[in-house]
């Protein structure tokens, strides 16, 4: 089985760089309460295939992406 960090180690550095910083604006929603997990999780992936990071949708689901941005 494999793991979260193991999926992202697939991805091309700039999908992975992207992932670090929308980690860190996850966070901060998230630890402030400022919009639901679901909704944030999903406005991600909404981004990642506007800006054609495709493989982020084929291999990360949205608790593979909730587990990662947590923590």
């Amino acid at each position: 089985m494999e793991t979260i960090n193991s999926k992202i180690s697939q991805l091309p550095t700039e999908q992975k760089k992207w992932l670090l910083s929308v980690k860190n604006t996850f966070q901060t929603a998230f630890y402030g309460d400022y919009i639901s997990t679901s909704k944030l999780i999903q406005a991600i992936k909404l981004k990642a295939i506007e800006r054609d990071y495709l493989e982020i949708g084929l291999l990360l689901g949205s608790d593979d992406l909730e587990a990662y941005f947590k923590y």
